[in-house]
C-alpha cells in the first residue's frame, strides 16, 4: 500500500526562512568606516549593531559625517565599541537595506580581527 504525502501548514514557509547561521540579538555600539573600493575613507561615524551572526549583522542607529554612501562599490570598515567586545572589529560588504522604520544595513563578515587586550583569562 503506498503512504500519502501530508504537507503540515507551515512546513513550507519555516523552511523557507531557514538560516545556516543563527543570529544572536545584541545592542553593540560600534565605530564606522565607509570606504571606497580602493580602501579610502569616504565618510565615518557610528552604528548599533542590532543582530549578529558568524556571517554577518544588521546595523542601525547608523550616523555619518556625510548622510550619503558612495555610488559606487564600497566597504565598512566596524570596529565594536563597548568595553566587552573592544579590540574586535570586521571588513564588511553591504547586503541589502534593512526592513525597520529607521535607516539600517545589512553586512556581511569579509574578514575580521581581535586586538589582544592584555589582560590573561586565569
Amino acid at each position: 500500500m503506498a503512504e500519502a504525502l501530508t504537507v503540515k501548514p507551515g512546513t513550507l514557509e519555516a523552511r523557507r526562512y531557514f538560516r545556516r547561521w543563527g543570529r544572536n540579538e545584541v545592542n553593540i555600539p560600534a565605530k564606522l568606516e565607509i570606504l571606497s573600493a580602493s580602501g579610502k575613507k569616504f565618510t565615518q561615524g557610528t552604528a548599533v549593531i542590532r543582530d549578529v551572526s558568524l556571517r554577518g549583522a544588521l546595523l542601525t542607529h547608523i550616523k555619518l559625517k556625510k548622510q550619503v554612501l558612495p555610488a559606487a562599490n564600497f566597504r565598512l570598515r566596524l570596529t565594536f565599541s563597548s568595553a566587552k567586545y573592544r579590540g574586535i572589529g570586521a571588513i564588511c560588504r553591504p547586503i541589502r537595506f534593512g526592513r525597520g522604520d529607521e535607516f539600517q544595513l545589512a553586512v556581511e563578515f569579509d574578514d575580521f580581527w581581535a586586538k589582544a587586550s592584555g589582560k590573561s583569562r586565569d
